[in-house]
This record gives structure tokens, sequence and C-alpha cells, in this order.
């Protein structure tokens, strides 16, 4: 067994896998958008979990004359292109990543070949998926019907096309390259640690461990992508600080143009909280969502890789 290696299933290829990640994408947009939207809210805002959901209520489950309005809920879910967003950016994360690897860990090793190639494939996924995901979180919160429109302003507002729809790129690759690397590193680790306990293992681990191993095999990978996704998630403050960052620049591209810039009023206006603002509804987004959409990733290629054998 390679323990340096990233433990997907690649039997059917890069492409298999992309296709069934950005499945996993899709079903993760429309089952769980609404924490999403949540967790920008609260960002944009910088405010806690009670008065998120009481901004979220007032602007789309009341009307102006005070009638509740519980359709307004649909509105989370818009623009639509976020659903384009999901599919791309989790159809790419895991492929782009192990192909990268593949071919730079006999050069920097496995964990500077992780980060090397983890760096280089965020950016990619910046590059191909920065553009909706600012529409998403510009037209979603500002409630902005036209792309147009939203273009416009972001365009305006940053001086040229490619700076407004590409408004908080930066943040959004510290996010997306903290949270991709912890997760990898974690996943690889816990997988060879059920595979062989490591030395010195305190005794719960060694009995979670022995648990894990008592599972099917489909089950027990699902367990630990879930594990590796909260440690990713909840252990980098930098994925925190990035979202936060990255939110506030493209909800409001005039008032927020650059990182320094926006991380400097966060910390002048809330210290070090504001930086993980959305925390709660982010982690629990990004793991249920993660768990979902590798989850059915690696069994569908597994499934495909089975029948062509």
């Amino acid at each position: 067994m390679d323990r340096d290696a990233l433990p997907f299933p690649l039997a059917a290829g890069y492409t298999t896998l992309a296709l069934n990640g950005a499945k996993g994408g899709a079903t993760k947009y429309l089952c769980l958008q609404y924490l999403n939207y949540a967790r920008w809210t609260s960002q944009q805002f910088s405010c806690n979990l009670p008065t998120s959901l009481q901004i979220m209520a007032s602007l789309h489950l009341k009307s102006e004359s005070g009638q509740w309005t519980p359709l307004g809920f649909l509105k989370f879910w818009r623009p639509a292109v976020t659903l384009l967003n999901e599919t791309v950016h989790w159809g790419m994360k895991v492929p782009l990543c192990m192909a990268l690897y593949q071919e730079l860990r006999s050069s920097f090793g496995a964990h500077g070949g992780l980060a090397a190639a983890t760096a280089l494939s965020t950016a990619g996924e910046v590059a191909l998926t920065g553009w909706s995901e600012r529409f998403g979180v510009h037209m979603g919160l500002k409630q902005i019907g036209s792309y147009r429109e939203s273009l416009r302003i972001a365009c305006e507002a940053r001086g040229n096309l490619l700076l407004g729809a590409w408004a908080g790129a930066g943040g959004l690759w510290v996010r997306n390259f903290s949270w991709n690397f912890t997760f990898f590193e974690w996943k690889r680790f816990l997988h060879n640690a059920v595979d062989r306990t490591p030395e010195n293992a305190p005794q719960w681990f060694q009995d979670h461990l022995d648990w894990l191993r008592s599972l099917e095999k489909k089950n027990q990978a699902n367990v630990l992508t879930f594990e590796a996704a909260t440690l990713g998630t909840y252990l980098t403050f930098f994925n925190m600080a990035g979202d936060n960052i990255k939110t506030k620049m493209q909800v409001d591209p005039v008032r927020y143009t650059s990182v320094r810039a926006t991380a400097g009023e966060i910390w002048t206006q809330h210290g070090l909280l504001g930086f993980t603002r959305g925390s709660l509804f982010k982690g629990i987004y990004l793991i249920l969502g993660s768990t979902l959409a590798i989850g059915i990733q690696e069994r569908l290629t597994e499934i495909m890789a089975a029948l062509l054998r």
C-alpha cells in the first residue's frame, strides 16, 4: 500500500472521478444551500447566529406589511449560478489536486508535494469558479435580479472586468487552500491509521480505529471523510478568515476594495472574532456538504470501476 497516496478511488480514471464529484456538488447545493445563505448573511453583517437568522426571516419570510411569506424560503437558492459553481468546484477539487500531486510528490515529498499541488489546484478552482461565486454572493444577498447589473456594479467599483468579475478572489483562494490542504492531510492520515495503528496512539483513538475497521468499506470511507472535513474546518483559522474577507468583498465591492483593507476593517470593528463569523453555519454546511459530495463521488466511482473490471 502506498501510504503517501491520496485515498480516493482512481481505477475508473480522473474523468469519472470528476463527473461523480460534479454530481456530488450539485446534490450539495440542492440539499444544503439554505445553510450557505445563512453563512453569507452572518459574514455580511459580522453577526452571530440568532441575529443572522432574524435578518434572513425579516428579509425573506415577511412581507412589507408584516405578513408571513413561507415561500420566501426559496429565495435562499437564488441565483441559480450557485448550482454551476458547486458543480464545477466539487468536480475539479479532488481529481485536479491528485493529478498535480502525482507530478510533484517526487520533487517535494509527501507533504510539500501535497501543499504545492493544493496551491496550484486551488488557483485553478478560483480561476474557474471565482466569478460564479461572486455572482452568487452579490446577487443572493443584495437580491439583484440581473447578472448584467451585478457585474456592472462590481466592475465600476473595481475598475475593470477582471477585478470586478473575480472580486474577492484572494480571500477565496486563502479559504479554499487552507481547507483543501488540511482536509487532504487529515483524510490521508486517517486512512493510513485505519490500515495500521500509529505508534503511541492513545487508547481512545485505538478503540475508534477498531470501530472503523468493523464498518463496511463504503461506510468507513464516508465516516473518514466526515472526520477529515470536521478537522479541516474547525482547526483552520485561515479558512474562516478567508471566507469572511471573500464574502464582504463580493457582497459590497464598492466598500471593500482589497483583501488588506477588508481584513483591516474587520479587525478594527470586530477584533479576532470578526474573522470567524458564520463559522457555525459554515461548519455545518461544509462538513455535511463535503461528506455528501465526496461520498457520492467515491461511491459512484467505485461502482463504475467495478463495472469496468
